[in-house]
């Protein structure tokens, strides 16, 4: 594969940190051909005149305009795809946020150590292995802040306030779960995540999804005690969702061929993580749906089984399922149609400025934050068919895609 970065445009107004800045890069990789520029302006003319640049460093203060203006344009009028590093002036952590949702790739504070940091920006994406705005936390924390520990013998960091499994992904150590996602909360019902945790002369297993780190403790991911836990959780599955793929795949991996459990009289590929009932709460803000009823019975349904009044059919809840229990097609059929889709719904957020949750699913990049926003400026705050139609048609391109690929 080529290498993904050989051009570099830095846009700062300070002569002297540009040059700091080249040096450094042309330390790292003498080939990296490196232009400054010192204004937003000239960056956005620039780069619509010459869009073969791979990455471009921007500061976020500059003086004819904010850098955050600079990113929006870059996104919006050229489709720029390729990393923006931010350079963020002072400790702000909300900034780094919201910088990272309007479309960059990472945030970076100007302080003594900022190039050591810019250059472990650049390396992560020369390696492609690193998921940037992960970090951005961890950028914005004193030292004392920062909590060592071990997973599987691999000295890590960690943030105060992090769980295990955060930790764990950022230094790709992979942990199997179905109930977690960086998108919601943590809820620590499927138990898959559990680990091994060793503090002092205690050892336990922990679900790894809501223990936080702490220092000098031991973890291990793999041992017997823990696969022999997580083999009896997927025995269960197994009994209550034998249709289940994503089960199907994961008893192949671990070596199970059948349960012990008897199998469920009803399957059902519902495997009650609650992803869905938390998404549609905490992002998009709807509560559209809950759990009901309790011990077997329990399931997702709508408040008191009733046709939902607050569903946009944002496609959020199908997207976020790990087991395909909801589809688009069945919002489609059993929502939206009974609900008389094609009249322009109130959007409440989940397209708006800080949710976009269709912006964030849309793997074709058709929606982008710009013209979600132009959207419900002509549309006075509504969302219709056309997007929702627009949505649907990059999802079945890109399956397609896939397909064929």
């Amino acid at each position: 594969m080529d290498k993904p970065i050989s051009t570099i445009l830095i846009v700062e107004d300070d002569p002297i940190h540009a040059q700091f800045m080249r040096k450094e890069l042309h330390h790292f990789d003498e080939s990296f051909v490196i232009e400054h520029i010192s204004s937003a302006d000239q960056c956005v003319e620039r780069v619509a005149k010459s869009p073969g640049y791979d990455m471009v460093i921007l500061s976020y203060e500059l003086p004819d305009k904010d850098g955050l203006q600079a990113l929006r344009d870059i996104r919006r009028k050229h489709r720029f795809k390729n990393p923006v590093i931010m350079l963020v002036g002072h400790r702000n952590e909300e900034m780094a946020e919201d910088l990272i949702h309007e479309g960059a790739t990472d945030c970076i504070i100007k302080t003594e150590d900022y190039t050591s940091r810019l250059l472990i920006a650049v390396k992560d994406y020369l390696k492609r292995s690193s998921k940037l705005q992960e970090r951005v936390i961890l950028e914005y924390r004193p030292k004392e802040d920062l909590v060592p520990f071990t997973i599987d013998g691999q000295e890590v960091t960690g943030g105060k306030g992090e769980t295990l499994i955060e930790v764990a992904d950022r230094y790709d150590i992979h942990i199997p779960r179905f109930c977690f996602h960086s998108s919601v909360s943590p809820l620590g019902v499927c138990r898959m995540c559990v680990v091994e945790v060793t503090r002092g002369k205690r050892t336990r297993l922990v679900p790894s999804c809501v223990y936080p780190v702490q220092e000098g403790i031991v973890v291990k991911t793999a041992t017997e005690k823990v696969l022999k836990y997580r083999k009896m959780i997927l025995e269960l599955l197994m009994a209550r969702c034998p249709d289940s793929e994503l089960i199907k795949d994961m008893a192949k991996e671990m070596g199970l061929k059948k349960t012990r459990f008897t199998l469920r009289h009803e399957p059902d590929n519902c495997i009650l993580c609650g992803l869905c009932v938390r998404i549609c709460e905490e992002v998009i803000g709807a509560s559209a749906i809950c759990f009901s009823e309790r011990g077997i019975h329990r399931r997702v349904s709508t408040p008191f089984l009733e046709l939902s009044e607050t569903c946009t059919g944002c496609g959020e809840c199908a997207k976020i399922c790990p087991t395909d229990a909801i589809t688009l097609e069945y919002i489609d059929q059993n929502i939206m149609k009974k609900r008389k889709a094609r009249i322009a719904i109130k959007c409440d957020g989940c397209a708006g400025f800080r949710s976009r949750a269709c912006v964030d699913n849309c793997p074709t990049g058709a929606l982008d934050a710009m013209s979600i926003e132009e959207f419900l400026t002509r549309n006075k705050g509504s969302i219709n068919v056309e997007l929702r139609e627009l949505l649907k048609y990059s999802l079945g391109e890109a399956e397609a895609e896939e397909k064929n690929a």
